[in-house]
């Protein structure tokens, strides 16, 4: 028997996610992210221009991972916007996994506003081998 923890943040990025999809509206969230899996590695990068790496939370759970944090404003001390399209504040992001990963193995890197998360995938996902008697 297999115990679950239940997320409403992933329920209710699921429940965005089907009907963005029966209407035919895709979304792109902040932080735009790239997934790729290759050698049973899955590799997350996140564009995170401007971020301070000390406001980053990464939180692996089962097949997820929650990528959260802080953009803080630049100084608008004496200045009026006319349009503005840089996001800032808090944000949230739940990227759902292609199969269960090894959380003692993770590495997390941020260079140049670019953050990177290497995901080995479990033992316990892989295939396995199984002798004929």
């Amino acid at each position: 028997m297999r115990l679950t923890f239940w997320d409403p943040f992933r329920e209710m990025a699921m429940m965005q996610k089907a009907l963005d999809s029966a209407f035919g509206t895709p979304r792109i969230t902040y932080p735009p992210i790239e997934v790729t899996d290759k050698d049973e590695i899955i590799t997350v990068k996140a564009i995170l221009p401007g971020v301070d790496k000390s406001t980053l939370d990464l939180t692996v759970l089962g097949d997820s991972l929650t990528i959260s944090g802080e953009k803080n404003p630049s100084i608008t001390e004496g200045i009026t916007y006319i349009r503005r399209e840089r996001p800032y504040g808090k944000f949230r992001k739940l990227v759902d996994l292609p199969y269960n990963v090894d959380q003692d193995k993770i590495t997390a890197t941020y260079s140049n506003g670019i953050l990177t998360v290497t995901l080995p995938k479990a033992e316990s996902a892989k295939p396995r081998q199984i002798a004929v008697e």
